[in-house]
């Protein structure tokens, strides 16, 4: 093969090499060099100072006052495929716990060996399986925010062509969603997480990505939802039951969030840039949402009455509805966002405590304290909740594509003692309660031929939910679960502890969902072959029907005592009888039988010192 170099005139050979050289050449500094790719917003890098001796990193780390932050002695950067490790630091120490002071940033320089001259990028990693990684750092000056868009097919760019919104699709199917991390690298790891917001609530999952950032994931829908995606990168897409979709997610849009904490700046993604790109039946709605500010703390005033607070979110919705109808977005982007608007009035008029209680804890910050009974008043009138109601199109079946459509069935009853038809309010309402109840493997012939009636797919989702649960609860070992008394929910405490009477029984109403029951179990649990090891002790734990079964029982496998679950009806029975505040509750039996309600007894060493005092008598 022939090597050869063009003829330039009065140019030598070893001139056109320099030349070449120095195209490429990085010595020098860049100043906030853009970021590829990184694992976190915590750590960057300010500035980069490259020499023919060394190569000096300026990191920042942003992190919360008054707790401690660490770099790893295994730090290392990459250029052009080979590793350098860190030869020095200056500002901290490598492995030294420094804790963050009150303005919440450190800055500090590592320094490294010098890199090739024509290294055009670099990465940087604690060297640790958690530690903070950046990716693709940029030293040319010259790199652009479109650094994978060529890797996303052109097609799978275009935006949906303006129109209508597209009609929801119910009926019940698998979708399935092929997943595409554009810029993926294997040391992102290779786990996404992503939580779909159905209709009858949300679930949240985990996939393997293959060594090309690509997985698939398949959702059993009988309506449509809401998928989004978090860990390497984020990403969300609307799903319709039946379709095959392809989502592409552009991995430097976590570069762009570490910018802009370094550069504490909003703004730095461009206008035309977009991190996620979908295909399928609402392919690239491009959605650009407004909203009422429910949690801001400056939406409403928690001393409004009734009328006052009608007032207000009526008026919160005109102007928003207002500003949607007279921007120059598309037809789809308004009528979505006029279906979300109605969607918000919903929850605004279902939940006026909860709306005030985030501007009453705006002017009092006591997150953890309760708000005082004689607060917040508001008390909307059947006048108030009429006026609100003729804003809402409750039959329009789009209103199940916004966010959480879970929350307008909740609201059924609210509308439902007011008199107001809610038309798809109800019938998610009458799914919701169906799909409860086949978790249960419970559901009867009747609600699924009245949901049958309205919306066939929810109630064929339902009877293949139910077949699914009974199947595998019937595979489970039950044995551990006492058998409920067959007695009056007022007389079932009674029944449950007679047998016991003579012993001191601790009864602990739990939930599987609980966490602060699991923590309290989880300290109380060693106890049992400590100081609270004695045959005088009875352990009688209450769950209910809430608690998923098999959940339920993988649980209680590791949990000694006497297991009950109770229905509905029974453990709200038990909860009002001894005006139960939440869970975990205890309920402490003496040798005579006598039951006493102890929510005291949630302070562990309380709980201990308690019981052998009990023990004693």
């Amino acid at each position: 093969m022939n090597n050869f170099l063009p003829k330039a005139a009065g140019m030598s050979i070893a001139a056109i090499l320099l030349l070449a050289t120095a195209c490429t050449n990085n010595r020098g500094t860049v100043e906030r060099p853009l970021i590829t790719a990184a694992n976190t917003n915590n750590f960057s890098i300010e500035k980069i100072e490259l020499n023919d001796s060394a190569t000096v990193l300026h990191g920042v780390i942003h992190f919360q006052p008054k707790y401690w932050v660490r770099i790893a002695k295994t730090s290392v950067i990459k250029a052009d495929g080979k590793d350098y490790a860190a030869t020095g630091i200056d500002g901290m120490d490598f492995d030294e716990q420094v804790w963050m002071p009150d303005s919440g940033i450190i800055h500090f320089t590592m320094t490294f060996p010098a890199i090739p001259a024509t290294a055009e990028s670099i990465d940087f990693s604690e060297g640790t399986d958690d530690g903070w990684q950046l990716w693709g750092i940029d030293l040319t000056g010259k790199a652009g925010h479109n650094i994978n868009t060529a890797l996303i097919p052109a097609d799978a760019r275009k935006p949906m062509a303006d129109g209508p919104l597209p009609e929801p699709k119910f009926t019940f199917d698998t979708t399935v969603v092929n997943i595409h991390m554009a810029g993926y690298r294997p040391e992102m790891g290779n786990q996404i997480g992503y939580v779909v917001n159905t209709m009858h609530g949300q679930y949240d999952a985990q996939q393997t990505l293959d060594s090309l950032g690509n997985t698939q994931i398949k959702v059993a829908l009988s309506g449509p939802a809401q998928m989004f995606l978090y860990k390497i990168a984020p990403g969300r897409a609307m799903l319709s039951p039946g379709d095959t979709m392809d989502l592409y997610v552009d991995t430097h849009i976590k570069g762009l969030q570490n910018m802009a904490v370094r550069d504490n700046n909003d703004n730095l993604q461009p206008d035309d840039y977009k991190f996620y790109y979908s295909t399928g039946y609402y392919g690239n709605m491009d959605l650009k949402q407004y909203g009422m500010q429910f949690h801001s703390g400056n939406f409403g005033d928690y001393r409004m009455n009734g009328d006052q607070y009608t007032d207000y979110i009526i008026n919160q919705y005109n102007v928003l509805k207002d500003s949607v109808d007279t921007s120059d977005s598309g037809q789809m982007n308004k009528e979505f966002n006029n279906i979300s608007l109605q969607a918000q009035l919903i929850y605004a008029a279902s939940n006026p405590f909860w709306v005030l209680a985030a501007n009453y804890y705006a002017k009092y910050p006591d997150w953890n304290g309760k708000i005082p009974s004689d607060s917040i008043n508001v008390k909307l009138s059947p006048e108030n909740i009429k006026r609100i109601a003729a804003l809402i199109d409750f039959n329009n079946p789009k209103l199940v594509m916004t966010d959480n459509a879970i929350d307008l069935a909740y609201t059924y009853d609210f509308w439902k003692e007011a008199g107001i038809n809610s038309g798809i309010i109800e019938a998610l309402n009458n799914y919701n309660r169906a799909y409860a109840i086949a978790e249960r493997a419970e559901p009867t012939d009747d609600m699924l031929s009245e949901l049958r009636k309205s919306y066939p797919s929810m109630a064929d989702e339902v009877a293949a939910h139910n077949n699914t649960r009974k199947a595998l609860i019937e595979s489970l070992d039950q044995s551990m679960i006492t058998p409920t008394p067959e007695v009056a929910p007022a007389k079932i405490l009674d029944a449950i502890i007679a047998p016991h009477k003579g012993k001191v029984v601790m009864v602990d109403l739990w939930n599987t969902w609980c966490g602060p029951c699991r923590s309290a179990i989880a300290q109380n649990e060693p106890a049992k072959n400590k100081e609270l090891s004695s045959d005088d002790i009875v352990w009688i734990y209450i769950a209910d029907e809430s608690s998923p079964m098999p959940k339920y029982i993988s649980m209680i496998k590791e949990i000694r005592g006497i297991h009950y679950r109770l229905n509905e009806e029974q453990i709200n029975t038990l909860r009002n009888q001894f005006e139960v505040d939440g869970i975990p509750y205890y309920i402490l039996v003496d040798r005579n039988g006598k039951a006493t309600g102890r929510p005291d007894l949630r302070d562990h060493s309380a709980f201990k010192k308690t019981l052998l005092d009990e023990v004693a008598k």
